[in-house]
């Protein structure tokens, strides 16, 4: 199964984004992390890790995630 990721922040100088992960099938996860400091990647994938395995939780199928160029 396909996942899709993309953020969302809410306002200007906020320092938490919104990682939310779509599949084709119309299941939705999301998990909110800081995006400042030294560790802001680590904290991105950490997220993405925790959203696959709930997705893969709900769903029963393994999860990917998709690369979307624009």
């Amino acid at each position: 199964m396909n996942v899709a990721f993309h953020t969302y922040c809410g306002e200007a100088g906020d320092l938490q984004l919104l990682l939310i992960g779509r599949t084709e099938c119309g299941v939705s996860e999301s998990e909110l992390y800081t995006r400042v400091g030294p560790f802001h990647l680590w904290n991105m994938r950490r997220a993405k890790k925790k959203i696959l395995k709930r997705i893969e939780l709900l769903t029963g199928s393994k999860a990917q995630e998709i690369c979307q160029t624009h």
